[in-house]
């Protein structure tokens, strides 16, 4: 008896697996011998089709398998991402080839029983579980309100240290390592030679040179001026301009030293693995909101999830044996 069940066709869709075996690449398609049964279907031409479709009526029949047109469309409708690209690139007729050879396939599969074996059971309910938890995760993280305007903004209020930003001039002093030393920078790739115009320094001769630099600049020498010709780092061209500088985009060492300076003050010499900075604060400001409101939804978006799934811990405790997952230690219990 032919069978138009939507529960039969879905099942076998979900298989990614199957997909991947059974679906040929948009190239190969018609080149089937003209002889073979498919060869001689590709080439039959398309009858136009004078009457208007019902939702009801069978469009593609295969084996003992009919599918209506709404069922088939509900089959278009819901394939996984990763195929929905598919369907466009092979159009509906090409994408029915390709659905109708993973009908046969599972048709033959049954007549083989393979869909009674123990180990085709045990993936199909790997594959109900994959797909539920996805599913059931897309719904909650799409939950409309679950980030409000007002979440939003009391966020930002409250966390206003963390969109402090500093407008910085810098000046960038590099050491040459003892050789061999962790610390040694990495050679210049193959056909760049090294930057010959100036002296290679020791660590103390830098860090003595960016202390004269940093005394010439507080008795009025221009930090700019001094940036541009003393300075061995890209932003010498444009006076040792930084521009805004998040927190945390230098070591931490660096990061405390600049967001503790008032205008104009300059650091002390800063050292990082290569060599010195000296830095003078420009301004600071706090990033406007409309910078930082998809930064703060997707945070809040992520704490959300993060706390439903601690919910979840606590609904569905986990439990694990040590004598067996000796390999790794088990989760804290809550």
């Amino acid at each position: 008896m032919p069978r138009t069940k939507w529960s039969y066709v879905s099942g076998i869709l979900i298989s990614a697996a199957l997909f991947a075996v059974a679906w040929p690449t948009a190239a190969l398609r018609g080149q089937a011998p003209a002889g073979s049964p498919q060869g001689a279907q590709a080439q039959a031409p398309i009858q136009a089709t004078r009457a208007p479709l019902a939702p009801t009526d069978v469009v593609l029949t295969v084996g003992s398998v009919s599918l209506t047109m709404e069922e088939f469309e509900k089959i278009a409708a819901s394939l996984p991402a990763q195929f929905s690209g598919a369907l466009t690139q092979l159009g509906k007729r090409g994408f029915a080839d390709q659905y109708a050879n993973l009908l046969a396939l599972a048709q033959a599969g049954e007549k083989l029983r393979i869909d009674q074996r123990e180990t085709f059971q045990k993936m199909m309910e790997f594959q109900r579980i994959l797909m539920l938890a996805q599913t059931t995760l897309n719904e909650l993280a799409a939950t409309p309100g679950t980030v409000t305007p007002d979440d939003i903004q009391a966020f930002y209020a409250s966390h206003q240290s963390d969109f402090e930003e500093v407008h910085l001039r810098g000046i960038y002093v590099p050491y040459d390592p003892p050789p061999g030393t962790a610390d040694a920078p990495v050679p210049p790739p193959a056909g760049e030679a090294a930057n010959p115009a100036r002296e290679k320094l020791t660590e103390a001769a830098a860090n003595a040179k960016a202390q004269s630099l940093r005394t010439r600049i507080q008795n009025g020498a221009d930090f700019a001026e001094l940036a541009r010709t003393e300075s061995e780092h890209p932003t010498a061209s444009r006076g040792g301009d930084f521009g805004f500088v998040k927190r945390n985009q230098f070591a931490p060492q660096i990061d405390n030293a600049v967001f503790a300076l008032q205008p104009n003050q300059v650091t002390e010499p800063l050292r990082d693995r290569f060599g010195f900075f000296i830095f003078q604060l420009e301004g600071k400001r706090i990033q406007p909101l409309p910078e930082v409101q998809q930064t703060i939804e997707n945070n809040l978006r992520q704490q959300t999830m993060m706390d439903l799934f601690a919910r979840m811990k606590l609904a569905y405790p986990i439990t694990m044996d040590p004598r067996y997952f000796a390999d790794s230690p088990a989760p804290p219990q809550r």
